[in-house]
């Protein structure tokens, strides 16, 4: 696969990025961006570096602990990683302004070392609930050997596959 790979997405949808996550999750999101769609990045990687790294033309926000402030004075929008509410609503909020929305969530395994697996994956149910019911897509990459291989289960039991999603045809 090249990286210029992209799977059919379907709206209402919330896809894990397993193989080649993180690029092929971006390559993605860059894509539905190209389309016309509205955008929001949450990630662990400096928004800076994001930018630098994929030139998305979206608001990006941090999960980051210890800053001070929620906007630093740099500009960057920041996420306490223990704030899954938190999480959660800005991801709600945004898909219920922007109908059509795609959200990219990168550093799913940072939160649940910061919160514990149950902790995320309730989180992630009731984020892709709204993701089912606004017609938005959320894309979350992760690399499967950070994960247990039962937390691995859940997490595809929970999400669509987008390789699954290209291989059937």
């Amino acid at each position: 696969m090249s990286g210029g790979y992209s799977p059919a997405l379907i709206n209402g949808n919330s896809y894990l990025f397993t193989k080649k996550g993180v690029e092929q999750a971006y390559d993605a999101m860059k894509k539905m961006l190209a389309e016309g769609r509205r955008g929001l990045v949450i990630t662990r990687t400096h928004p800076s570096r994001v930018q630098q790294l994929y030139g998305l033309d979206c608001p990006i926000m941090w999960i980051a602990k210890n800053i001070k402030t929620t906007t630093t004075t740099s500009g960057v929008i920041n996420l306490e990683p223990t704030r899954l509410m938190k999480i959660h609503s800005t991801i709600s909020d945004f898909i219920k302004a922007n109908p059509g929305a795609t959200v990219l969530l990168d550093g799913l395994e940072y939160l649940i070392t910061e919160n514990g697996f149950s902790t995320v994956m309730k989180a992630i149910q009731l984020t892709n609930e709204e993701v089912a019911m606004s017609g938005a897509l959320l894309l979350v990459p992760v690399d499967p050997r950070t994960l247990e291989t039962q937390q691995l289960g859940y997490l595809e039991r929970e999400f669509s596959l987008p390789e699954d999603n290209n291989r059937d045809r």
